[in-house]
């Protein structure tokens, strides 16, 4: 009995071995011309990643985030603005207030130990998790408090400090295995389009049960990679044998066994790197080290340095100087535009960002195919007229040069050999010289526990849509979904509002157009420039193409060494 116990183990061992070799096996070849295998190399100046969705996270911190974890629906450039990816069918009653969201069956979380005794596949339980915790309140998240206002019962589960693994926000229904109902407070026309953000991408329950205060440390999502390795600064992404994605050919996703993250380089180091093909691909290069790129594209045809192409995507990327219009100073408005009259974005664009930037004349959301507000106007006054006004503005306030400004803290965020921080001192040296006020530069971000301090605040800071049209920008001055408080204007707030519960495409582009005129009128920023993302590829990498959003598929990437 024993020897055919024994037998019967080989027997199995033997057959599930077989089993993944010819799971291993099939993935080989490749249709129309793609290719599997190889590894994608990457690097990061910053030296720690974040790989939690709900984290306040950079949009490179969200691009990488990619390669684990995949949202209910992806933003499209069509008339909806998605397009389906966990979810096979989502559909809105006639009031438009209840949302019913049916998932694709057998997609599975990639293998994790806290699946041991558990199932692994994406169950509508996983979602009513998701989005309860996106509503709740722990140290890892920090995101806009727009979601727990959109949904029944968000806010109560968010003030009452409720447990996402053990309660779901009230306005959250599992109706079977891959159904769940979602009863909104209201008609919201961008509910579906808020479901494409990356931060509300799909975590596992169990995971979160599993892992409990550590789940934030421990990615595991639906996408295409998983994360295997972490070696000092180095993070290594393995295939998801099991990923539910195929191509138009029938080919299963994704194309590359690995991507090698390094953090902590450079963008010197990164462009050497590149140059003796260690990177293959090189993320919002500098217009200053795209010249030396492109000079090197000649010693490439002579086989000194690595053929590559430059990727130039037309972006919706702002950058701006944000005010805190909540303290002192800056709750005053003729101080917040007394600032921004001496700001000359034209000069900043010309000398400091050398043509890298196109300034944006005072609009905030730049021009796009769903969006162009017609309701702005540009200021043609002079340098030396908008001064003059300026200081004006700074007398009715009570300041002037026997009166100055107490010391404003202009949090940069960036380091001063970056272009970031030339950028942002060439800005507090205009203000300096123009008006009665010192500016006192500061490396770090922002944060919470600046808020505290007794100091005039402003910060620089960028912002890319998370998906196409004008709400995403929107949204940021609107009082109810910021965290903490920094703008809070009446206006705004009802012209938002209007434009996210309008019945018709032509009222909420009205409503949108009049919100950031309020917004630009209220001064609750300095709109700087706008830029386009600039990427360099190694001619080895094909499929790469990068979204308005500046996310990208890297599921799609594949690798064909040149001939």
């Amino acid at each position: 009995m024993k020897q055919n116990k024994i037998i019967w183990l080989v027997f199995v061992l033997a057959l599930g071995g077989l089993i993944l070799y010819f799971a291993t096996q099939k993935n080989v070849g490749a249709k129309g011309g793609k290719a599997y295998g190889g590894t994608l190399s990457i690097s990061s100046k910053n030296k720690a990643l974040s790989l939690y969705p709900l984290a306040n996270n950079t949009l490179e911190a969200q691009r990488l985030q990619q390669l684990i974890f995949e949202p209910i629906l992806k933003p499209a450039q069509n008339e909806r603005g998605w397009r389906y990816c966990l979810a096979s069918k989502v559909r809105l009653n006639a009031k438009r207030n209840q949302v019913i969201i049916r998932l694709k069956k057998n997609i599975h979380f990639t293998d994790n130990p806290c699946f041991r005794f558990h199932s692994s596949e994406l169950t509508a339980e996983d979602v009513a998790f998701s989005l309860s915790l996106a509503c709740s309140q722990q140290d890892n998240i920090q995101q806009e408090l727009i979601l727990p206002r959109l949904i029944v019962g968000g806010t109560k589960f968010f003030d009452k400090h409720q447990d996402p693994t053990k309660a779901s926000v009230k306005g959250i229904r599992v109706l079977d295995k891959h159904t769940l109902k979602i009863e909104l407070t209201g008609a919201y026309n961008h509910f579906l389009s808020l479901l494409t953000s990356p931060s509300l991408s799909i975590l596992s329950k169990q995971a979160a049960k599993f892992y409990g205060r550590l789940l934030h440390k421990n990615p595991v999502g639906t996408g295409p990679f998983l994360l295997q390795n972490k070696l000092k600064n180095t993070y290594i992404f393995e295939r998801n044998p099991s990923y539910w994605r195929h191509d138009k050919y029938g080919n299963q996703l994704p194309y590359l066994d690995r991507v090698e993250l390094s953090c902590g380089t450079s963008g010197q180091l990164a462009q050497k790197l590149f140059l003796k093909n260690k990177l293959d691909l090189l993320f919002d290069l500098p217009l200053d080290d795209l010249r030396e790129a492109f000079g090197t594209l000649n010693d490439a045809k002579q086989g000194k340095n690595p053929l590559h192409e430059v990727y130039i995507k037309n972006a919706a990327k702002v950058h701006f100087i944000h005010f805190n219009s909540c303290k002192s100073p800056f709750d005053q408005l003729a101080i917040r535009q007394a600032f921004a009259l001496v700001i000359d974005t034209k000069t900043i664009c010309n000398d400091i960002l050398k043509g890298e930037g196109q300034e944006l004349n005072g609009q905030f959301i730049p021009t796009q195919k769903q969006y162009e507000n017609n309701l702005l106007f540009s200021d043609n006054r002079t340098l030396t007229q908008k001064i003059a006004q300026a200081k004006l503005l700074l007398a009715q306030a009570g300041y002037d040069a026997q009166h100055p400004l107490p010391s404003i803290h202009f949090y940069v965020g960036a380091a001063k050999n970056t272009l970031a921080y030339k950028w942002a001192a060439a800005a507090a040296q205009q203000l300096q010289k123009a008006l009665p006020v010192r500016i006192i530069l500061k490396e770090t971000k922002k944060t919470q526990q600046h808020a505290g301090k007794n100091i005039g605040e402003m910060w620089r800071s960028g912002w890319v849509g998370d998906y196409p049209g004008a709400e995403s920008y929107l949204r940021l001055f609107y009082s109810a979904a910021q965290n903490p408080l920094v703008f809070d204007h009446i206006g705004v707030d009802a012209y938002y509002l209007a434009s996210i519960q309008a019945q018709s495409n032509e009222k909420r582009l009205r409503a949108q157009m009049l919100c950031e005129k309020a917004i630009i009128d209220q001064q609750a920023l300095i709109p700087i420039y706008t830029e386009d993302f600039i990427v360099l590829n190694q001619l080895r990498v094909r499929g790469f193409q990068l979204e308005a959003s500046g996310m990208l598929d890297f599921s799609a990437l594949f690798i064909k060494e040149l001939k």
